[in-house]
């Protein structure tokens, strides 16, 4: 009987994590701060952690409730069988139904949208000098599940596939990438669209507002996930200090996304057209256009700048340093022949 540390935690969601192995037989003990789904993933011999694994009973799954010493057990897991104990490491996680998706040994998530009807446009007028005619009509748009990048791509990921980083910003990997085209970013998703076997894509203007909402968990708030204070899950003029900052340090929203509003503005897949009043299904944009969308806003935006429904736009074959994007997917299974 082995008794090792040799598992990886997450946000402090799950603490004192240690398992024991049997020769036919795994037990997982844990510490979990709040309900939560949680799932295991593994890895050997420090190579790339597992899809969630099945056949585990115990305090694993849908709505495990908080507490300490709660345990998870196995028997013949066929991950593990056969391998010694000192190449086995465990995660253990929240179940946030996310695709982990490696390039190397670096490692991204990919989370799911579930697909809905919402209202699209400027759903909270503001005060401010501003004008907002572009965000109007108000449109309804349903859509399909799909699934987003978690985070802003970072430079980490951009060099990993292109061999090279444009950013302005840099001396830390984590920071998102900018100072990158609309045709730049088309070169750099097909590149990883071959490493990954991954039909990857920018999302389209109604897929990004959608979800920077917070999809069908959404608290219909203007900027994202914001509840309280703006500065909390946003870095724009007020908070930045002029420059972008890591991915995910402040919080996500309701679909756990982190950064839908500040740091650098994102790359959507559209051109840039008026809207029109007439409800929508999976809306693509104009075939034609001069200008790309941006979406999102960046750190030396106003506060209306990073709404969720304010609209950029731009030629594509300018990058500056405050342009960035993110990653979407139609399905985990849609790969590349």
């Amino acid at each position: 009987m082995l008794l090792l540390a040799g598992v990886t935690l997450r946000a402090q969601l799950v603490s004192d994590v240690s398992f024991t192995l049997h020769d036919d037989s795994l037990a997982i003990t844990y510490t979990l701060s709040r309900k939560a789904d949680i799932c295991v993933r593994v890895s050997l011999a420090g190579g790339r952690y597992t899809e969630p694994l099945k056949g585990l009973s115990g305090a694993v799954g849908k709505d495990v409730m908080p507490g300490e010493g709660l345990q998870i057990t196995a028997v013949r897991l066929p991950e593990i069988r056969g391998v010694d104990s000192s190449e086995i490491s465990f995660l253990v996680e929240e179940d946030d139904g996310a695709l982990l998706v490696y390039v190397d040994k670096l490692s991204f998530r990919m989370m799911p949208v579930e697909g809905g009807t919402f209202t699209m446009g400027c759903t909270h007028p503001r005060g401010e000098k501003h004008t907002y005619a572009d965000e109007l009509p108000l449109h309804k748009v349903t859509l399909n599940s799909y699934l987003v990048g978690q985070h802003e791509v970072t430079q980490a990921l951009w060099k990993a596939v292109m061999g090279e980083n444009p950013s302005k910003w840099s001396g830390n990997d984590s920071l998102p990438v900018e100072q990158v085209s609309w045709n730049a970013v088309q070169i750099f998703i097909a590149r990883l669209s071959q490493i990954t076997g991954y039909r990857f894509r920018l999302p389209t203007e109604a897929e990004w507002e959608y979800a920077a909402r917070g999809g069908n968990r959404s608290h219909n708030t203007p900027y994202p996930g914001v509840r309280s204070q703006m500065w909390e899950t946003c870095w724009y003029g007020g908070n930045s200090n002029g420059h972008s900052h890591p991915v995910g340090r402040l919080m996500p929203n309701e679909l756990g996304l982190y950064d839908m509003g500040g740091n650098v503005m994102e790359w959507c897949s559209d051109w840039m057209a008026p809207y029109t009043a007439a409800p929508q299904s999976s809306p693509q944009g104009p075939r034609t256009g001069e200008n790309r969308i941006l979406r999102g806003g960046c750190f030396n935006s106003p506060t209306w700048g990073c709404s969720v429904f304010e609209r950029g736009w731009y030629l594509p074959d300018y990058g500056y340093s405050y342009f960035g994007l993110r990653l979407v997917l139609d399905s985990a299974e849609q790969e590349v022949d």
